[in-house]
């Protein structure tokens, strides 16, 4: 037996024995080899998979988009391992039933070119257990912050019929210490109403209330909420509108949009230095507004911006200065932009500030559903959608 034939013998083998779907396209998007695995998911013969195109595997809906990432995969070949747990890719059975995967791309050399092999793993039952561990959460997040919600609202109130007594009922040290209790009553209300929020945008229980909303006047009613406390800690604000000519309409939640401006400048404020700028941007790309946030800040290292929108993530510089937050806020504004089938992002550089990226889209058509927007990726789609 020749070395050719023993190396390509073992080859198959290891094909074979592989745990996960395997496969070779050629630079045609021509599938080469398959393994048993792939015949297994997909019910296809192997005879009936050689030689098509590797979009007989892609759901209809992402064809028209397939080739062109799969033409800029192809000018650009690399490794690209398999995407996390929240980032789930579709494809297509022969009966033409879809199911989520994760797949890993990596450019092979050969005699004949550069060819792409793909492992392909069936993640349903991971994505069925993550979404009733996510219910589960939501749920009981819910019904926590509930049963909180009454003792709160209780000393609440309590406080605030002390504070009416006069004078001869309540001397200055007792009054000073009420007050104390009355803000950490509230703040614990706040972060139980933050906890409730977020468990109803990301459990889909939240309807948004969608008007015509000018920006510009939204982000002068934030900036003027914020304006008090930013000059008290000798902080500038301002904001810069593009001069389109027109106001720039999103069909969008107002209280909700709000929320997600609110949150943003209160994070400038609370890691902007004394003597810093805080600047509320807002500019139209095409049929998109854009809104971003700058600030001259502390800033945030880059290992630490992929988890900035995790709930109740702190970033160390936050944690050693014991500034005050729960890690909610950033998660909070990310749900209602995406409710809105928008998209958010983070970019910073330590010591010299961060800009928060909003973009919406725009017109007064009812966007489409934020899951689509969230599932709108394919096998084979090469393009990774920016961390953020």
């Amino acid at each position: 037996m020749q070395p050719d034939e023993v190396h390509d013998r073992y080859f198959r083998s290891v094909m074979e024995a592989a745990p996960d779907g395997f496969m070779i396209v050629n630079a045609s998007g021509i599938i080469d080899i398959v393994n048993g695995q792939v015949e297994n998911l997909f019910g296809y013969d192997r005879s009936e998979l050689v030689g098509q195109p590797v979009e007989i595997l892609i759901p209809m809906r992402f064809h028209g988009t397939h080739h062109r990432q799969r033409s800029g995969y192809a000018a650009r070949p690399r490794l690209r391992p398999m995407l996390g747990t929240d980032r789930y890719l579709y494809a297509r059975r022969k009966d033409g039933s879809e199911f989520p995967v994760e797949i890993s791309l990596a450019p092979l050399t050969t005699d004949a070119g550069t060819v792409t092999s793909a492992i392909i793993r069936d993640v349903s039952e991971r994505k069925r257990l993550q979404e009733e561990a996510d219910r589960i959460r939501d749920e009981l997040i819910a019904t926590v912050s509930h049963e909180l919600r009454t003792p709160l609202s209780s000393i609440i109130g309590y406080t605030e019929l002390l504070s009416d007594l006069g004078d001869g009922h309540l001397s200055a040290e007792a009054r000073e210490l009420l007050e104390v209790i009355e803000r950490n009553a509230r703040r614990e209300m706040c972060l139980v109403d933050d906890l409730l929020l977020l468990a109803s945008l990301t459990s889909g229980r939240m309807r948004l209330n969608r008007d015509p909303i000018d920006l510009e006047r939204l982000a002068a009613d934030a900036v003027r909420a914020v304006r008090p406390r930013a000059e008290a800690q000798g902080l500038s604000v301002v904001v810069q509108v593009e001069a389109t000519g027109e106001s720039e309409l999103v069909h969008a939640d107002p209280v909700r949009l709000g929320q997600v401006l609110d949150n943003l400048l209160t994070n400038a404020v609370k890691f902007t230095p004394r003597g810093g700028v805080i600047t509320v941007a807002l500019e139209r790309h095409d049929d998109t507004a854009v809104v971003e946030v700058r600030d001259t800040g502390v800033g945030v290292p880059a290992d630490e911006l992929p988890m900035l929108f995790e709930r109740l993530f702190r970033a160390r510089h936050a944690v050693e200065k014991h500034v005050q937050g729960a890690g909610l806020g950033l998660s909070i504004a990310k749900a209602i932009v995406d409710a809105h089938d928008g998209e958010i992002e983070v970019t910073s550089e330590v010591g010299h500030g961060t800009t928060v990226t909003v973009r919406l889209p725009l017109g007064s058509a009812e966007p489409a559903a934020a899951a689509e927007h969230q599932n709108n990726r394919s096998l084979g789609s090469s393009s990774p959608r920016r961390a953020s």
